[in-house]
């Protein structure tokens, strides 16, 4: 079965100035509070958690386990790096990963990490459009 192309988030179609004219979805979740560390994390995998948690501020908790498989795979690359048993589906899972987290600046861009809010129409209009 073939879906289509993934939705794009209000706030993505707020700051494009909605291209499509199409409604906007309205009773969106939006997630808050800090991500969670699951106890199976650790060693290395613990440690990039906290690394990045003290950088990424725009992650909920809804982002803990995609988080927390990044820690680990970054941990297992850090760990095979040099004995070279990392194959190009890991090197693409990982760096699929850091991308929807936004651990990339062109991820960042796309995800529009402005200033934390709750509200995912104040991240679009308020900071791009001056609405209220």
């Amino acid at each position: 079965m073939i879906r289509g192309r993934k939705p794009i988030a209000t706030v993505l179609k707020l700051v494009t100035g909605n291209p499509g004219r199409r409604p906007l979805p309205t009773g969106e979740p939006v997630p808050t509070g800090k991500p969670v560390k699951p106890k199976w994390l650790k060693g290395r995998g613990a440690s990039l958690w906290n690394e990045v948690l003290a950088f990424a501020f725009w992650l909920t908790v809804a982002d803990g386990y995609k988080l927390a498989a990044w820690c680990d795979r970054q941990a297992q690359f850090e760990n095979h790096r040099i004995r070279a048993r990392w194959t190009a589906a890991d090197r693409r899972e990982h760096r699929s990963l850091g991308s929807e987290l936004g651990l990339d600046p062109s991820s960042r861009v796309r995800l529009g990490t402005g200033n934390p809010s709750n509200n995912p129409t104040s991240v679009g209009a308020n900071k791009y459009f001056g609405r209220s």
